[in-house]
């Protein structure tokens, strides 16, 4: 019998107020512009990530920012999400911990407009999870699958030079 670890869904830390709300479900007022302003707020500080509960929320920087490196991974792995400011390999992780711990399948869906990250975001998630899960063939496939996800039907838009034109389903199967 497999049980899924205690992690609590939302750990909530002391932030200070410059650098807006990590989770805007803790907003006094919900309504579209104070969700904006916040996302502007941390936006101009290089706060790209902002959670909505458990919903992770990414402000696309048009540049790569020096936080997905091994330190990183060591931070995110194995932590309930709000632990840490929000991350993308939060998200990872407790997907990854569900589907090892309780074995149960997980689902990512990474969304939004052309030009908003998501083939960046899509390959950061392969990295990590190649990262925490340590069976060298699986690793090597995952970071393997990488460029394939950007080699087909790509085109130059006004925001990109490599803009994907259709959608992408990556389904993995990781062995214990």
């Amino acid at each position: 019998m497999y049980s899924i670890r205690s992690l609590p869904s939302m750990v909530y830390r002391e932030q200070p107020e410059e650098d807006g709300v990590e989770d805007m479900t803790q907003l006094e007022e919900l309504s579209e512009g104070s969700v904006l302003l916040n996302l502007k707020k941390r936006f101009e500080r290089e706060i790209i990530y902002t959670y909505i509960g458990s919903i992770l929320v990414s402000v696309n920087p048009y540049r790569m920012f020096n936080m997905y490196g091994t330190d990183m991974v060591l931070k995110h792995k194995g932590t309930a999400l709000g632990e840490n400011p929000p991350h993308l390999f939060a998200i990872a992780n407790v997907s990854y911990t569900k589907m090892m711990d309780a074995k149960q399948n997980q689902v990512i869906i990474i969304s939004g407009e052309s030009g908003s990250g998501k083939t960046e975001a899509t390959k950061l998630l392969l990295r990590y999870l190649a990262a925490i899960h340590h069976k060298h063939n699986v690793t090597q496939q995952i970071l393997e699958a990488a460029p394939l996800l950007e080699s087909f039907g790509n085109a130059k838009t006004v925001r990109n030079d490599n803009s994907s034109r259709f959608g992408k389903y990556v389904e993995i199967y990781l062995e214990e």
